[in-house]
């Protein structure tokens, strides 16, 4: 296959798969999230999202049969990822600790970065609350640090030390299904926040209310674009597991 094509074809693929599973569902995790499951647009918005995850296997099958260079393997058995597979784990992984994680630290030890002065009294209670801690604060980094998994060795094989498993290959559902499902969620939801920022925001975007909290506070604004980048990086890893285990079996039984 010519040098040019094949990058052509991945790349559309990609593109219609983003376009697919996280535009064209629009506030599918909204709907979902406020019980309209009555909705009639709903059975459209999850045909979409299926589609674009099958264009997206399409594609990391069509990437793997066509690569060029047979997989690089450890000395353990295991797969080295490919360059851009590792970046988009590393990328998944520090997005929402640089971008959520980060901000609500401040906003929690009263710091008010980027919030407008009306929305400042709520940042007070946001300390003392436990679920908020462990949520929106470190709830992320532990995200982030299972992310890496999709690129490092216990990613691949369990280490020895893990009961039962230990020395086993990893399932591959076990570490792909996780990431794609909340790379779906967040990626979907970025994508149909950022579009609200960008052309106002709507009550179809906030069908609860709260839009107002948004006026004047960037710091509340700024993390939709990071929920976009960090589920569409999420879905990249995944696809990036995916392309490093299909083509070089390992060796842990």
């Amino acid at each position: 296959m010519r040098s040019t094509t094949r990058p052509a074809l991945l790349a559309a693929g990609w593109a219609a798969a983003a376009a697919l599973a996280l535009v064209a569902p629009g506030n599918l995790v909204m709907r979902l999230a406020f019980g309209k499951l009555d909705d009639p647009l709903l059975v459209r918005q999850a045909l979409f999202a299926a589609l674009g995850v099958l264009v997206a296997l399409a594609t990391v099958r069509f990437g793997t049969r066509t690569a060029a260079r047979p997989h690089e393997r450890r000395s353990d058995g295991t797969v080295r990822p490919a360059l851009w597979a590792r970046a988009a784990a590393w990328a998944a992984a520090g997005l929402p600790v640089l971008g959520f994680s980060v901000p609500h630290l401040l906003w929690g030890l009263g710091l008010p970065l980027g919030v407008a002065e009306g929305s400042r009294a709520g940042l007070a209670e946001l300390g003392g609350s436990a679920v908020f801690w462990a949520l929106l604060v470190a709830g992320p980094v532990a995200g982030g640090l299972l992310t890496l998994g999709l690129i490092a060795r216990w990613g691949q094989i369990f280490p020895r030390w893990v009961p039962v498993a230990g020395g086993r290959r990893v399932p591959r559902g076990l570490a792909v299904v996780p990431a794609a499902a909340v790379g779906l969620l967040v990626g979907q939801y970025g994508a149909m926040m950022t579009s609200c920022l960008t052309f106002g925001v709507t009550r179809a975007c906030a069908p609860g209310g709260g839009s107002e909290v948004l006026d004047g506070s960037w710091g509340f604004a700024g993390t939709y674009p990071v929920f976009l980048l960090w589920g569409t990086s999420l879905l990249a890893a995944a696809a990036g597991y995916l392309h490093t285990t299909a083509r070089a079996p390992l060796s842990g039984s």
